[in-house]
Formats: C-alpha cells, structure tokens, sequence
C-alpha cells in the first residue's frame, strides 16, 4: 500500500480543498509516469481519496518499485509542479508525507468500498500519522516535497533484500507510537534540506535515541576527506588522513601529528618542507621526503 496526505492541507482556504483533492491524484499519476511505472498504476487493485491524500493498493510483488524509484520522482514532480505554481499562479506549495506498508487486506476485484480493510491498511495510516513522519517535514525547507516512513516488514522485504535498489543507508530507523500502535519503522527523504541536513532525520533532542546513536548525517566519505581550521590556540591536531589547511596558529601548540605519509604538511605562505628534526615546542614528527628517481629509473632519453 502507497498512501500519501498533503501538508497544511487544512490551512489552505476552504474554496481551493476540492480542487486539491483532485489535483493528488493527477500528481501521482505523473509521477508515476515520470518513473514509467504506468503500466503497475494500471494494474492497481483499489484506490480512493482520503480528502486530503490518496491510497493506491497494488500486489505484494511490485511493492520495490513504490519505494524506488517511485518515491525520488514523487519528488521530483513535486518541485517541477511548486515552481511552475509559483511562477505561473503563486499557489501554496504541495508538500507530501508518504507511507508504504505490506500486508494482507479485503479485496473483490471491483475496487468497492470495502476493499483494502485489514489490520495492514489502519497500520499504513498510524505510520503515516506518526510523529518522527511530521518531523522531517517541519524541520526542512520547501524544498522537500517528500518525506517518507516505510514499515518495517516493507524496509526488510524491499530494501535490505535488495529489490528495491535503493542503498539502506538512506534509511533511518525510528520509534513509531501512534494512537494503539506501536512499532519500528524507516524515514526516507529523497531531498533532505534545512535541519535535516544539520541534525539528521531525527532531532538531537529526541529522548529515544541511545548514547550509542547519533542523530548527525551520515559522514562523509573518508576518500574526499578534507578540513579545515581557523585560528587555533594551543591545541593538539591530528589528521589520520587527508588535507587539513590551519590559518593561523597561536599560543603552544602541543603536538602535530601527520598520519598519512604521502600528504605533505604546509603552513603559513609559500611552500614549506619539513627535514627529519623538529622545532617549536612538543614534538612535530615530519613524513620523509620522496627519493628522487635517477634519469635511467624514469626511462627519460
């Protein structure tokens, strides 16, 4: 199950909710388009309006492609459609929470009004409802259009087995208690901003959140590892890898420390090479110097 709910759909002037409530539709079905999954919205098996949202029910197996790449060109279509509204007719932003879940509902084949009941389909809207959900879409920018909480059973079946195709570490796990439901699911935003770049998904005063965990972004990649530092008075630095440019240094400086002795240490104006003795006060260990290759080692002629 796809189910999707409109932010500050309430706040919007009454007269514009019905046109809305129709234009929801219309932006799934374009992204689904943009991602050519038209053939599978054909194919759905019950879907419905819930005034402020949509639910789409689809077989089990294609439940990969509602997490990717359905939920980046969700998106996408979004923030074509916000800019070209604010260009065009100065319309509120649409920004949408996203809730996939998996499980066993009622189904006829005529697409009723009883069809898609089951515990699975009251679970998809607790997560959808769900706090940590609201979370990320309070604490980013306009700029995100969707923020997602995918079920546990949906992460396990989707994304950690690989049929999705999308990386787990766009995930993050987080504590969901809604109403008399209670669980574990996964936040997934296709265009993190604001807060959720500078906290992580999940607030830094999140009172779940063990010492063990971090609330922060994933870190960078140590291959394109780069630093650097202002001023610094009297500390210790130590680089394990990597450039770190110092702009001034002032004060006793205890101990640097080069871990990578293929990175040369520079500092002041100019170029500056360090030989095998140290000065200053503490100890300041310099990586050797490369040896000069003889001409018949280069092969020069």
């Amino acid at each position: 199950m796809f189910i999707v709910d409109m932010k500050d759909f309430s706040g919007t002037p009454g007269r514009r909710h019905a046109e809305l409530t129709e234009e929801i539709p219309r932006i799934l079905r374009d992204a689904f388009r943009r991602a050519n999954l038209m053939e599978m919205l054909d194919d759905v098996r019950f879907q419905g309006t819930t005034g402020d949202g949509y639910v789409l029910g689809f077989r089990s197996a294609v439940l990969p492609y509602l997490i990717n790449p359905l939920l980046v060109e969700l998106q996408n279509e979004l923030a074509y459609r916000n800019r070209a509204g604010r260009a065009a007719h100065a319309q509120e932003v649409i920004r949408m929470r996203v809730s996939v879940h998996v499980g066993p509902v009622t189904y006829s084949g005529q697409n009723t009004i009883s069809d898609g009941s089951g515990n699975a389909r009251i679970e998809t809207h607790r997560l959808l409802d769900a706090e940590p959900v609201r979370d990320l879409l309070a604490r980013s920018t306009d700029a995100t259009c969707v923020a997602a909480i995918v079920s546990a059973r949906a992460y396990e079946d989707a994304v950690l087995s690989g049929y999705a195709a999308d990386d787990p570490g766009f995930y993050v796990e987080a504590p969901v208690q809604v109403k008399s439901y209670e669980g574990t699911a996964y936040l997934r935003v296709p265009c993190p901003t604001g807060g959720l770049l500078k906290h992580g998904f999940r607030p830094p005063d999140d009172p779940t959140i063990t010492s063990n965990e971090s609330p922060q972004s994933p870190p960078v990649d140590s291959r394109s590892r780069h630093s650097t530092v202002g001023d610094v008075w009297g500390q210790n630095t130590v680089n394990q890898g990597g450039n770190v440019g110092i702009g001034s240094v002032g004060g006793s400086v205890g101990t640097v420390y080069n871990g990578d002795i293929h990175a040369p240490v520079h500092s002041g104006r100019g170029d500056q090479f360090n030989g095998p003795g140290h000065s200053g006060k503490g100890d300041q260990y310099n990586a050797p110097a490369p040896k000069r290759r003889r001409r018949e080692d280069r092969g020069d002629g």
